[in-house]
């Protein structure tokens, strides 16, 4: 599959992870669909980035000297915590305006590190003179 494929699958993923998290956190109990849902989004997610990152992987070691960069890491990082997030959820531990708060945060911050991938103090000795 090309680029672009993997980059389709990583967006209904996160439509998919999005809308399952508001089906949560807007009704009074917590249904098997969203926590479907929400299990099917992280799949997607996964597995469209990962997608992503091996056909870039060349191009990430030549810019960043790894395959994985640090802004890749964090993504990865914040990928685990909305899986984290569902537990919280289903438990009632974070509720109302914070849940949204937390997940538009992190959704956010997944998102600045996709658009911009700043380089985070991972980059070769070459990329840092220039």
């Amino acid at each position: 599959m090309n680029y672009e494929i993997y980059r389709l699958i990583h967006f209904i993923g996160l439509f998919t992870l999005m809308f399952a998290f508001g089906s949560l956190f807007t009704g009074e109990k917590s249904t098997k669909a969203a926590a479907i849902g929400h299990g099917i989004g992280l799949l997607l997610i996964l597995f469209g980035g990962f997608g992503m990152q091996a056909k870039m992987k060349d191009a990430y070691t030549v810019a960043y000297g790894s395959a994985f960069p640090t802004w890749l890491i964090l993504k990865v990082v914040i990928w685990v915590v909305f899986g984290g997030a569902m537990v919280l959820a289903k438990r009632r531990i974070v509720k109302g305006a914070a849940a949204w708060v937390l997940i538009i945060a992190l959704g956010a911050a997944s998102a600045y590190l996709a658009f911009n991938k700043p380089a985070l103090g991972n980059q070769p000795a070459a990329a840092q003179a220039e």
